[in-house]
């Protein structure tokens, strides 16, 4: 893929600081920047289990304590309720 990009002088002279201080071209350097950008944003993710747990999403439900355990009896009973109006 090909780049046409417009620096600013702080950034422009950034690029050529450290294409000068690594010997490395401009592709190599933007590149190696783009890995590293990439990688931070990865990182700062985590798993999805830590994004639902960070946005509050688990543990916000309520219910009986052994829920986990006895969930058919619990959907077995609600079905039985609903279906008796009828």
């Amino acid at each position: 893929m090909r780049i046409n990009a417009r620096l600013d002088d702080e950034h422009a002279e950034k690029l050529t600081s450290l294409t000068r201080a690594t010997g490395a071209s401009i592709t190599e350097v933007l590149k190696q920047a783009l890995d590293v950008y990439f990688e931070q944003l990865e990182n700062s993710r985590g798993s999805a289990a830590e994004i639902l747990e960070q946005s509050g999403f688990i543990g916000c439900g309520e219910g009986s304590l052994h829920l986990s355990e006895q969930y058919k009896d619990s959907l077995k009973k609600s079905l039985v309720t609903k279906h008796a109006h009828r």
